[in-house]
């Protein structure tokens, strides 16, 4: 017979009893004749729940706690983790795959600890904070070595092509804007998103991570000087710049333009060392991530606002201000530096922006 399990207070009142007895019993399987702790973790902009699992008879902390992923409505994102997991882990360091059932819906996975890649900056020196993100891109780097043929024939990663793209800025106009109360001007809106995708999509292809930020990067707790990247599971092949974007213009984290700009040219210089595919110029790189930067924080303004709205999720409100300077520092950017075809987009949607979007947004936010 089993020793029990012992539940901590605080596990969360989101699973049903009947849902907690069934992980409960898989839990009993996988650790058969071991007790140990279950700790609720917060949860996430996802449906998934996490916990926290800790032998107790073990001295050795680090190789007895582990993250149980319970993904009971979201079996294919499972799937899904699992396949890219296989793909990324030759090249980076993702989180080894201990027991699974994905008909139930669980996982057991490594635990790289609790440290973010967010907390390592809290209180550290430029010195230090240069270090981490040099670790981050240098990750980053690693990831896109790994050949998008294998990627997809092996591992079926999908593209991120015009209708993902045109989907996902569409957030914008169908969450955003009619929260703030404007009227979007759609001649403005279509040509915009029609010259960023056509900008996008002649980037070189990568396998992007497609949420590479300070909250998916852990510090291994068993190797500090490793990262341990987590939140993969939406992985596809794109541009070479959108996780970059996702790291250096972080909703969570913010930075000066001129040290942006410094790990721009930092990175660029890493695709040359590890011969990938980039752009001729630092100018010309520089120009690729400000253009998929819009692409991105048009759409996170609008995942924001439906986590708020559709989902109960207002914590997420009072990073939307973040988001809003970084759109606005690329469309400027754009409309200055960029070339013809953007420029064409950008100004008259940056004027307009300027006019009626953020009086509008100003207005509603001041009360948040």
């Amino acid at each position: 017979m089993t020793d029990p399990i012992i539940l901590e207070p605080n596990m969360t009142m989101t699973i049903t009893n009947n849902r907690l007895q069934h992980l409960e019993h898989w839990l009993q399987q996988v650790f058969a004749g071991k007790t140990f702790n279950l700790d609720s973790l917060p949860g996430d902009a996802s449906a998934r729940q996490y916990h926290r699992l800790q032998l107790l008879e073990s001295s050795d902390t680090t190789a007895s706690r582990y993250i149980v992923m319970d993904s009971a409505d979201e079996q294919d994102a499972m799937r899904q983790f699992i396949n890219v997991a296989k793909l990324m882990s030759p090249a980076i360091n993702v989180p080894t795959l201990i027991a699974q059932d994905v008909e139930k819906g669980f996982l057991v996975l490594q635990d790289f600890g609790a440290v973010e890649f967010a907390h390592l900056l809290v209180g550290a020196v430029p010195a230090q904070i240069n270090k981490h993100y040099q670790l981050a891109m240098q990750t980053l780097v690693a990831l896109q070595t790994v050949p998008v043929e294998t990627a997809k024939a092996q591992h079926q990663l999908s593209d991120y092509d015009e209708e993902l793209l045109n989907r996902e800025m569409d957030l914008f106009s169908d969450w955003f804007t009619p929260y703030i109360g404007v009227a979007l001007d759609k001649t403005l809106w279509d040509n915009l998103k029609a010259a960023l995708i056509k900008q996008i999509l002649r980037q070189p292809q990568v396998i992007v991570h497609r949420d590479y930020h300070s909250r998916n990067l852990m510090q291994d707790q068993a190797d500090h000087s490793r990262l341990g990247v987590i939140d993969f599971q939406d992985a596809v092949i794109g541009a070479y710049t959108y996780d970059l974007v996702s790291l250096i213009r972080d909703a969570y984290v913010e930075w000066s333009e001129p040290q942006i700009s410094e790990w721009i040219s930092d990175f660029w210089q890493l695709q040359k060392q590890a011969a990938l595919t980039t752009a001729d110029s630092v100018e010309q790189f520089e120009s690729d991530v400000n253009i998929m930067g819009v692409q991105r924080h048009l759409k996170v303004l609008g995942i924001f606002i439906r986590l708020s709205e559709r989902d109960g999720k207002d914590r997420y409100l009072s990073d939307i201000p973040k988001v809003m300077r970084d759109l606005i520092t690329e469309l400027n950017w754009l409309a200055e530096h960029g070339n013809a075809d953007i420029q064409q987009a950008v100004v008259p949607f940056n004027q307009w922006l300027e006019s009626v979007v953020l009086p509008a947004y100003q207005d509603t936010f001041s009360a948040i």
